[in-house]
């Protein structure tokens, strides 16, 4: 219970940043294309510093062990949200906008930062183990249900900023190499800055939607449903039934990151494939939005039933 609270306050701040960014936007002093700036910085930049950064640490076999499990409990979630946006495709009516807001979650833009805030370095480090199975079905499977073929984009899927970030990360972390403190302190510094830059991007986009918009699109809703409560509960609940982690306790911080990550807002990545392929982009940024706005609530609710379910 005590850390649902501070993750609550942690994303009560973070939504205050994306105030800022709103007001910034609708008082016109910055224009939601400004918006392209900051996700260049973010992309490029600041998110890859943070990865990075996160595996600059000694590397134990508990630690490896733990990135490798959380590597593959977020795979078996995204897994699990694919099978499951498949199975109701037809019942419900999902057509590639809708299955792809259920299976991606915004694991760079939100999760990373709000971790980091929340628990520190240590879990980023487990966190970012997220990017492996995310990125790897993100410019290829999502690329292919959203642009209606199969073709494998392998540019996209090798050249992405944060798998390169982890990569570089994890030859430093096996080598044992450390960078000299001078670029660790600018890493620092771009580190520090991923929250609020994220919040600010959360905020000028939103600024730029129609909110009444976002509001009254019913079938919002239930995406948003899927998204952030059926997917992690369901996981949990999985999760609870193999009693996993009873025979490997050690796992559970781990586990609760993942767990956590699995229920985050949809990727803002989703916009910009549907733009890329001339879809839905407009419906893409409402789900973005609406499970934006909606996560303030349930991810604390995912973190009190974790616990509740896995009590440490």
């Amino acid at each position: 219970m005590e850390f649902s609270l501070i993750l609550f306050n942690k994303l009560v701040a973070m939504m205050i940043m994306a105030i800022v960014g709103f007001a910034l936007v609708r008082f016109k002093l910055l224009r939601e294309s400004d918006t392209r700036v900051i996700s260049v910085l973010l992309v490029y930049v600041l998110q890859p510093c943070m990865i990075a950064r996160a595996l600059q640490i000694e590397l134990t076999p508990d630690r490896l062990h733990g990135f490798i499990c959380g590597t593959l409990l977020a795979a078996a979630t995204m897994l699990l949200s694919m099978l499951l946006s498949r199975i109701f495709m037809k019942p419900l009516g999902l057509d590639a906008i809708d299955r792809s807001t259920i299976i991606y979650a915004n694991v760079g833009n939100l999760l990373l930062p709000l971790v980091s805030m929340a628990l520190g370095d240590e879990m980023v480090f487990y966190c970012s183990s997220f990017q492996i199975p995310f990125n790897a079905l993100l410019w290829t499977h999502c690329f292919s249900i959203i642009k209606g073929d199969r073709t494998l984009n392998v540019r996209k899927l090798l050249l992405n900023p944060n798998l390169i970030a982890l990569y570089i990360g994890i030859f430093f972390l096996i080598t044992g190499i450390t960078v000299p403190s001078v670029i660790d302190a600018a890493a620092k510094g771009f580190n520090d800055m991923v929250a609020a830059s994220t919040m600010l991007l959360v905020g000028m986009v939103i600024a730029g939607k129609n909110i009444k918009a976002v509001f009254t699109y019913k079938k919002a809703y239930l995406i948003a449903f899927g998204r952030l409560l059926v997917v992690p509960v369901l996981s949990m609940l999985i999760l609870f039934a193999t009693g996993f982690l009873t025979r490997h306790p050690e796992l559970r911080p781990v586990f609760m990151v993942i767990i956590l990550g699995s229920g985050a807002p949809s990727g803002s990545s989703i916009v910009q494939i549907a733009v890329l392929h001339n879809k839905d982009a407009a419906k893409a940024g409402i789900y973005n939005v609406m499970t934006t706005l909606l996560c303030v609530v349930t991810m604390p609710v995912i973190i009190f039933l974790f616990q509740m379910l896995f009590p440490g």
